[in-house]
C-alpha cells in the first residue's frame, strides 16, 4: 500500500511538472498514508536544498530532476516518521539536547553559540530542533529494523573471506553511482530506452562531463543529490552487482552499464586505498580496589590502601592481600588479576598509571571514579590483531550491506 501511494504521488507530481513546471493543479502533491505533502512544503524544501547545494559550490540539477528527487526524499521521510509514531518512538529533550551539544562541539562552539550561528544564517532554531528530533526518531526506527532483521553469522564471514583474496580484503574504494530506474514489469521497449539512456550518460562522462552533475541531473539513486557519492566502502559494503567489477577497475574508470531488478547502473571508481595493519598494545596487571560508600569515606579508603601498599613494600604477597581486601568482585578472588587489556579499555586515570608503571613495580595509591586503587604491572606486549580486526570489520560491513 505504501508503495502504491508513493508511485501515485510521484506519477501525479511528474505529470504536473511536465505540464506546468512548478505550477500545480492542487496544493497537495502527495498523499502518504495518513500524511500529505503540500505544494508549499515541497517548494520550501526545494529552496532549502538549492541553497545548501549552492553553498557547497555544487551545480544544480535541472528543475524537473531536482523536484523529483526532493519529493522522493520527503515521501521516504514521511513513511519513516509515521512508522516511528506508530511504534511509540519518543525522543526526549535530554537526547535532543545531547545531540545538539555534540553538533555544536564538532563546530567548536557551545550550544548558545551554535544557536546564534544558526539564527545568523537564517535558520529558525525551533524548526531546526524539530527537524533534528524527527531525524533521531527516524534513525531509531532504522536501527530497530537493523537489530531485528540483520544478523551475520561466522559462516558468512568465512564465506566472504573465501571468496576474496588478501589484497582485496584490505582495500577500500571511493565510489560514485548513477541509477536509471525501470518500472515493475517493464516492456522490452522500455528496457531498450533505459539501456540507451544509461549508455548516453556514460558517453557524456567519457566526453568530459562531470559525473557528479550527471548524477544530480539523471540519477534516481538515493545519493543523487550528493552527486552520486557513495563514500569510502570496503568490498563487503559494496552491493554484489558492483562488487564483481569494482576490484578490477582502475581509479577514474567508469563501469559498463550494469542491469539489476531496479534498473541500469553506472559506477565510478574515484579512489582506492589500503587499510593498515592493526597492532594493539596490551598490558597485564593486577590491582586492589577500595571503594567509598556511606560507611567508608574517600580519605579512609585512601589511608587503608596506603597501609596495604606499605605491607606489600615490606614483602607481603600482593595476590593474597588482594583476595582479602579488594572490593573488585571480578578480580579480587583471582588475587587482583585483570588479565590482558588494551589501551583505552580502562578509565583514563587507571590507563595513565598503567602506562607509566614499570613491570613489577607497585604504583602509588591513586583514585578513579570507582574508588582508590593500587596497581602492579606484570607484563606488556604488542599483539597483531589484523585478522580479528578484519573479521570484525567484515562482520560490520556485511551488516551494513544487509541493512
Amino acid at each position: 500500500m505504501k508503495l502504491l501511494f508513493r508511485l501515485l504521488a510521484i506519477g501525479c507530481f511528474l505529470s504536473a511538472v511536465q505540464a506546468q513546471e512548478l505550477t500545480y493543479i492542487d496544493s497537495i502533491v502527495a498523499i502518504v498514508e495518513d500524511d500529505v505533502i503540500t505544494n508549499q512544503e515541497l517548494v520550501t524544501e526545494i529552496e532549502r536544498i538549492r541553497k545548501e547545494l549552492s553553498g557547497q559550490g555544487r551545480s544544480l540539477p535541472q528543475s524537473a530532476a531536482l523536484n523529483r528527487q526532493v519529493l522522493e526524499l520527503m515521501i521516504n521521510k514521511s513513511i519513516l516518521q509515521q512508522e516511528a509514531t506508530a511504534r511509540g518512538v519518543r525522543i526526549t529533550d535530554t537526547q535532543l539536547n545531547t545531540t545538539l551539544q555534540n553538533m555544536a562541539s564538532k563546530n567548536n562552539m557551545n550550544l548558545a553559540q551554535f544557536r546564534e550561528a544558526l539564527i545568523k544564517n537564517g535558520i529558525d532554531y525551533n524548526t531546526f530542533r524539530k527537524d533534528i528530533r524527527t531525524e533521531l526518531a527516524i534513525s531509531n526506527i532504522k536501527n530497530s529494523y537493523a537489530r531485528q532483521n540483520v544478523d551475520v553469522s561466522e559462516q558468512e564471514v568465512d564465506d566472504f573471506l573465501a571468496r576474496s583474496n588478501a589484497q582485496t580484503e584490505s582495500l577500500e574504494f571511493k565510489l560514485s553511482h548513477i541509477l536509471i530506474s525501470l518500472p515493475d514489469g517493464a516492456s522490452s521497449d522500455q528496457v531498450g530506452e533505459v539501456r540507451q539512456q544509461i549508455q548516453n550518460i556514460r558517453d557524456k562522462f567519457k566526453e568530459g562531463e562531470s559525473f557528479s552533475e550527471l548524477a544530480s541531473t539523471y540519477s534516481a539513486g538515493s545519493s543523487a543529490l550528493q552527486g552520486g557519492d557513495l563514500g569510502w566502502r570496503k568490498l563487503a559494503e559494496i552491493p554484489s552487482l558492483f562488487a564483481n567489477v569494482v576490484p578490477a577497475m582502475k581509479v577514474g574508470e567508469i563501469s559498463e552499464p550494469l542491469r539489476s531488478a531496479s534498473g541500469f547502473h553506472l559506477v565510478l571508481l574515484n579512489e582506492k586505498r589500503d587499510a593498515e595493519q592493526v597492532l594493539v598494545h596490551q598490558t597485564k596487571a593486577r590491582h586492589i580496589l577500595i571503594k567509598t560508600d556511606e560507611l567508608t569515606s574517600s580519605e579512609q579508603a585512601r589511608q587503608k590502601l596506603e597501609v596495604i601498599r606499605e605491607r606489600i613494600m615490606q614483602g607481603e604477597d600482593f595476590a593474597e592481600l588482594a583476595r582479602k581486601n579488594s572490593d573488585d568482585p571480578g578480580s579480587g578472588g583471582r588475587g587482583g588479576d585483570l588479565g590482558w587489556f588494551n589501551e583505552g579499555d580502562m578509565v583514563p586515570a587507571f590507563t595513565e598509571v598503567a602506562k607509566r608503571a614499570e613491570i613489577g613495580q607497585t604504583s602509588e595509591v591513586f583514585q578513579s571514579p570507582f574508588g582508590w586503587h593500587l596497581l602492579q604491572v606484570l607484563d606488556r606486549r604488542t599483539v597483531d590483531e589484523t585478522e580479528e580486526s578484519k573479521r570484525n570489520k567484515i562482520r560490520a560491513q556485511l551488516q551494513e550491506q544487509k541493512t
